[in-house]
């Protein structure tokens, strides 16, 4: 089997999000290798991607819009359609605050939906 990649991969366990609809949709996910043109993320599984969505790193706030070049279960092969949109630290720190927060309010709505009625 050849290479296709036009530049080389770096291995990396990144936590990210993947987002679309003008952020109103989303799903976390993983970043498991990074190059220059794209990268392989890995799904939660809670939320079908569509081909095109916008990929955000949890640690540099950074935002790439990306396109899907290969899907396997739930690992997605995605190539870069946009430059590395920069995100100030506290920014980035504030989202991720933001996202726990959501998060931990899922999670007390979905204890609320178990309990009988």
């Amino acid at each position: 089997m050849s290479e296709r990649r036009q530049s080389t991969r770096r291995r990396t366990y990144l936590g990210g999000r993947a987002s679309f609809e003008k952020l109103a949709t989303s799903d976390s996910c993983l970043v498991r290798d990074l190059s220059t043109g794209g990268a392989r993320v890995v799904l939660s599984g809670s939320t079908p991607m569509p081909n095109a969505f916008d990929l955000t790193l949890r640690e540099s706030g950074e935002t790439r819009q990306v396109q899907v070049i290969w899907r396997d279960g739930l690992q997605l092969g995605v190539a870069y359609e946009s430059a590395a949109v920069p995100v100030a630290p506290e920014v980035a720190r504030r989202i991720r605050r933001l996202e726990a927060d959501r998060d931990a309010l899922l999670r007390r709505l979905a204890r609320i939906d178990e309990i009988p009625q």
